[in-house]
């Protein structure tokens, strides 16, 4: 169908039906004006308060004294008590006087003219009713989240287009506003764009947006003001909680809302404070009592604590008496080192006159061992320098040697190259001649073409022994290709007499790459964490062969064909093995990811044998668990029943029920399904049957057990016969090989004698042409040796002439080398005269020694007892030094401590030294060990102080926050007795309204509020009865019944009308659950709110969107029905589709009918 037909058939087409005066009228215009001089000729005519509609006449042409339909058409008759006509209705601030939509979700144009109360939206389900409540939201500013549809915006785009736009016209307040509000909302399809948001043509944002309908007290979020048709459901479950906060919101001045939340969020702090008050005094209580039971030991803690801090003033007081005892031993040290001194001083000058002598004589043993050492330092050097001019000498004469040498060489030189030059001459001359024979000339050229053609032949011969080699390869592989064909038909052949094997052969004849895949798992099953299970027809099987059938109907091909893993891991190994590694396609793999006992039947053994059913699907397999659960999980053999005989009419109509737990069961007839759509009530259902195919897998029968034993036979007598024919082919192909390899080395042999003797020929012609080099060569080294005999006579002068001027040299060094050893021979005796002078000193002194080591040795005992007493006067004044700043230190801490210079005094006066303090601290610390310190210590007793300082932090707390609580109870007071009153007066009023509506239907209602302790459980309670015989009871899901909480949630809803200053409320499909009756009753009740009585006028303006409508309805003045007709049928010009012109059609049908 081309686009424009279809585009054709998407058309939408809304006509406004206005009825005054109890007479149907024709719509007042089309939806759409095909200029936009015609859109603003229909506004202007509105504004002017022009008649809506006025009969058309059979031309056309207005007509009002021929009514369009008679009487008897009319819901409410002429002159049959019909209230008196009231004038049109103005629109209230903050209503819906127009709504223009472009490219929004199935409308590419159209127009909407509300009237000022009572709209009816009526048209068949799917012609775009709920399109308007969502442009009416979304064109307002509120998010696609208060729809319950889509969650982007972009989805609202019409399919195909790029963008949309909604333009909403509300009506201004007269005081402030001359014209109407014109709010422009445009919507793209690019999620990424957002949507944009125009008032009277200045753009602005969705917050501002937001705001200002909030201005008029439009409340698109509040369900009690908007109830689009997929929150319906929403509302009618909202709890009494919520209710309440979306009544308040919707009929209560805002600052009841925020002094909800107020006190909400006061009490919500109170407890908050209350559990910390209560947790701060059980923390207080615990802790005082702790105190009070360790206030004993305390007290012991803390007299060993006294002690302890006397040991520890000893210890700290240790130095003074340490200082005194030092200061008598420096004084005792200091005068023993004194006396010592006396007496070392004495034995000085008693010793000093043979000490004298001695050191006279060691000093002139010192200055010969300065001579010795000077002498001998003179003699080493007249050696050296007599060696150096001996080395000199010795260079000398090699030099000589050398040139002596060289001379030599030279005329050896001189006289090869006079010996050479008579070779030279005669090879000089062989070469001339040899230049004047040149070689005959060869045809290389000749030689090159044998060689390629042997080449040639010997590359065929290769070529035909590749060929040989390779039809004997492929020959090779095909004969064990036979060999593997009648080995896997032999291992075929056997397999088939298993059972196993006849069901791996019905796998094969499902799937041969299913069969492929499963002899790899068995081969390759080390490569998975846990076991791969094959599919059902090879793993399952089905415990009575007459129910194959049945079961394979149910499982179906995919998932009798399909393996099984029991982990992700596997799963995902499997996968890229069979589908990645393997390449195959048509593998069905499944993962079993819960156990078999997961999955229960819906009905116990006892309830479906009762409805004729033998049991379920799941008893007739039997297989291994993961895969049974594998089966429940994906065919829900767990739920799916079986009967072994035909079901009759009772057992299926008990099946079809609504309240039959049984949705699919299968019967030798065939298998059946059953789809319920609840929404269309208890008797949408439908029935689909499906016959039952004979079973191919799960029978006794071997699946074409002999034609496969033949066809196996068959397959191994043509391998075994193609076999004997290639083992044929491949010992010709070697006879050929021996042939061919002989000829190629009878040919390599004769390239080889041609490729010889070309070489040998090129090598003649090679020589010949390097004759003239070689005679140049050769005259080159004649001149050479001419030169040489020349140039030598001239270097052999030059040589003599030097190895004369080095013997001259020579002769002054030795003249040299004999002063040079006269003079070494005085300086050695000089030497060795100052040694007997040195030997002859230490004599003498070692003399003198021998008489002065008694002398001595009584001087360094003495000295040796000065040095200790002055090492000991040293350290006694070091102790001294250290203990008097030890001392100077502790005497800091008298004034941080007085207990501490308290016991310095006591010391001080009874005079202690070290060992009588020690043993006052060895007494206290008796008396320490003596006192039990109970468990705890030093941490019990910190442990107590910081106790009793948390003791008062916890006083001072629990004082402040019972001060908190005071005045949040103050607050909460104050507010509560501003908010509930107000609230009860706006219950009541509801409550009023509520039990009215009821009323008038017949039943009795009431509304209340539920109060509690805490803000949060404040509740609106709904209480109805419908029936005389019943008390009246909560709302709730569980009392009444569907279409008895729809009747019970529009007249809430209405009670709301009159309390709320909302300019428009919208519900959608809000009759769908209910009765005829009770639909008459809230329509009638509906249009008395809406409309008013008489003169009256009505509530604000009401939007009720519903698919389908009673016949026989009350009509009032004020009411407006917006018909909305789609179709391929709709004409393509909307000015073409006139209601008048059909409604006479009407009339017509039915005259002729009369």
């Amino acid at each position: 169908m081309s686009q424009s037909s279809a585009a054709r058939r998407r058309r939408r087409s809304v006509e406004s039906l206005t009825l005054e005066d109890g007479s149907l009228g024709e719509a007042d215009e089309e939806l759409y004006a095909s200029t936009p001089k015609q859109k603003r000729r229909r506004v202007e005519e509105e504004d002017e308060g022009e008649p809506e509609i006025s009969d058309i006449s059979e031309d056309g042409a207005g007509s009002p004294e021929i009514p369009l339909l008679p009487d008897s058409y009319r819901r409410s008759p002429k002159g049959k008590g019909k209230a008196p006509a009231r004038p049109a209705g103005v629109h209230q601030p903050g209503s819906i006087v127009r709504v223009r939509l472009h490219d929004f979700v199935t409308y590419s144009n159209a127009e909407f003219n509300p009237g000022p109360n009572l709209n009816m939206v009526i048209g068949p389900n799917g012609t775009g009713k709920s399109t308007l409540v969502c442009a009416i939201c979304l064109g307002l500013g509120w998010k696609p989240d208060n729809l319950g549809r889509a969650k982007s915006i972009a989805e609202f785009v019409k399919h195909g287009a790029k963008q949309a736009e909604i333009e909403i016209e509300l009506a201004a307040e007269p005081e402030k506003r001359a014209s109407n509000i014109i709010v422009h909302t445009r919507i793209w399809v690019d999620p990424k764009k957002k949507a944009e948001y125009h008032v009277d043509g200045k753009k602005t944002t969705q917050q501002a947006l937001v705001k200002l309908m909030r201005s008029f007290s439009i409340q698109v979020d509040n369900l009690c003001q908007f109830l689009p048709q997929d929150r319906v459901v929403e509302f009618a479950g909202l709890s009494p909680v919520k209710l309440l906060t979306e009544t308040l919101q919707a009929a209560a001045p805002p600052q009841m809302s925020e002094w909800h939340e107020e006190l909400k969020t006061m009490r919500k702090e109170q407890k908050s404070r209350l559990d910390d008050q209560q947790s701060n005094l059980n923390i207080l209580a615990s802790a005082e009592k702790r105190q009070s039971d360790q206030h004993e030991h305390v007290e012991r803690l803390r007299e060993r604590m006294v002690l302890q801090e006397r040991v520890a003033a000893l210890n700290k007081l240790k130095p003074f008496p340490q200082y005194r005892q030092a200061q008598r031993q420096f004084h005792d040290a200091k005068t023993r080192h004194k006396e010592a001194e006396k007496d070392l001083r004495q034995l000085q000058r008693q010793a000093e006159p043979n000490l004298k002598a001695e050191k006279d004589k060691e000093a002139y043993m010192k200055r010969l061992d300065v001579i010795v050492d000077k002498r001998g330092k003179l003699v080493g050097r007249g050696e050296q320098n007599a060696s150096r001019i001996a080395t000199g000498i010795g260079a000398k004469e090699l030099t000589m040697k050398d040139c002596e040498n060289e001379l030599k060489s030279e005329r050896k030189v001189a006289e090869a190259a006079r010996n050479g030059l008579p070779k030279l001459n005669d090879d000089k001359a062989k070469l001339e001649r040899a230049m004047q024979s040149p070689p005959e000339d060869v045809d290389f050229a000749a030689y090159n073409e044998r060689t390629r053609e042997k080449t040639r032949e010997i590359r065929a011969i290769d070529d035909r022994i590749q060929e040989i080699s390779q039809e004997k390869g492929s020959l090779g592989q095909r004969i064990r290709q036979r060999e593997q064909i009648i080995e896997r038909a032999e291992s075929e052949k056997a397999s088939l007499n298993t059972q196993a094997g006849q069901q791996s052969n019905k796998l094969r004849l499902a799937s041969h790459n299913s069969h492929v895949a499963w002899e790899w798992i068995q081969r390759n099953g080390n490569r998975f964490q846990g076991e791969i299970y094959g599919p059902p027809i090879v793993s399952c099987s089905v415990n009575d062969p007459h129910n194959a059938a049945a079961v394979e109907a149910i499982l179906g091909m995919g998932e009798m064909s399909a393996f099984t893993a029991t982990s992700k891991e596997d799963y995902q190994t499997l996968s890229n093995a069979l589908y990645g590694d393997l390449k195959l396609d048509g593998i069905n793999l499944r993962q079993s990811s819960q156990p078999l006992a997961a999955f229960k039947p819906p009905t116990s053994p006892e309830h479906i044998n009762s409805l004729g059913l033998d049991g379920w699907i799941l008893d007739l397999i039997e297989g291994p668990e993961p895969v049974l659960a594998m089966l429940c999980d994906n065919r829900s053999i767990h739920a799916t029943a079986f009967a072994t005989r035909t079901l009759d009419s009772a057992a299926m109509d008990a099946l079809k029920a609504a309240n039959s737990p049984v949705t699919s069961w299968v019967t030798p007839e065939g298998m059946c399904r059953i789809t319920r759509r609840r929404e269309y009530g208890d008797k949408a259902t439908s029935v689909q049957n499906t016959s039952l195919k004979p079973a191919k897998f799960f029978t006794d029968a071997p699946a074409a057990a002999a034609n496969e034993d033949a066809e196996l036979d068959e397959r191994v007598t043509d391998a075994k016969r193609a076999t004997e024919e290639y083992i044929e082919q491949k010992s010709r192909l070697s006879d050929e090989y021996g042939q061919k390899a002989a000829q190629k080395s009878e040919l390599e042999a004769s390239k080889k004698a041609i490729e010889e003797e070309k070489a040998r020929k090129q090598r003649t012609v090679a020589e010949f042409n390097a004759l003239p080099t070689k005679l140049q060569g050769v005259q080159t080294k004649i001149d050479e040796a001419t030169a040489k005999i020349e140039g030598n006579a001239r270097k052999r002068r030059v040589i003599v002439e030097l190895g004369d001027r080095l013997t001259l040299e020579k002769g002054q060094l030795t003249i040299d080398y004999a002063n040079a050893v006269n003079m070494l021979r005085d300086l050695i005796v000089s030497h060795v005269e100052a040694q007997i002078w040195s030997i002859e000193a230490k004599s003498d002194l070692d003399k003198l020694k021998a008489r002065t080591v008694e002398e001595k040795q009584r001087l360094q005992e003495r000295q040796i007892e000065v040095a200790y007493l002055l090492d000991i006067k040293s350290q006694a004044r070091a102790i001294g030094e250290q203990l008097k700043e030890a001392c100077r230190q502790v005497g800091f801490l008298f004034d941080e401590d007085p207990e501490l210079e308290k016991c310095h005094a006591e010391i001080e006066e009874k005079g202690w030294d070290p060992a009588q303090l020690e043993i006052e601290l060895e007494s206290v610390t008796a008396r320490l060990d003596m006192t039990d310190a109970g468990p705890g210590g030093q941490h019990t007793l910190r442990e107590y102080e910081e106790r009793a300082k948390k003791i008062e932090l916890l006083i001072k707390k629990r004082d402040s926050v019972q001060s908190d609580l005071e005045e949040l109870e103050g607050k909460i007071v104050a507010i509560r007795g501003q908010w509930e009153p107000r609230l009860d007066e706006l219950v009541a009023e509801i409550s009023e309204a509520f039990a009215e509506n009821f009323g008038r239907i017949q039943c009795v209602g009431e509304v209340g509020v539920h109060k509690d302790e805490d803000f949060e459980m404040w509740a609106i309670q709904i209480r109805v009865k419908f029936r005389d015989n019943e008390p009246l009871s909560l709302l709730d899901a569980h009392r009444q019944s569907g279409g008895e909480r729809a009747v019970s949630t529009i007249f809430y809803l209405m009670a709301l009308q009159r309390l709320t200053r909302a300019p428009f409320r919208v519900v959608d499909e809000i009759n769908q659950g209910m009765d005829p009756r009770n639909e008459r009753l809230v329509h009638s009740r509906m249009v008395e709110i809406a409309c008013g009585n008489g003169n009256e006028g009505g509530g604000s303006q009401y939007f009720l969107i519903t698919p389908k409508l009673l016949p026989g309805l009350e009509y009032r003045e004020g009411m407006k029905v917006l018909c909305i007709a789609s179709g391929e049928f709709m004409p393509s010009d909307y000015s073409r589709l006139d209601f008048g012109r059909l409604a006479r059609r009407a009339v017509e049908v039915r005259g002729g009918a009369a």
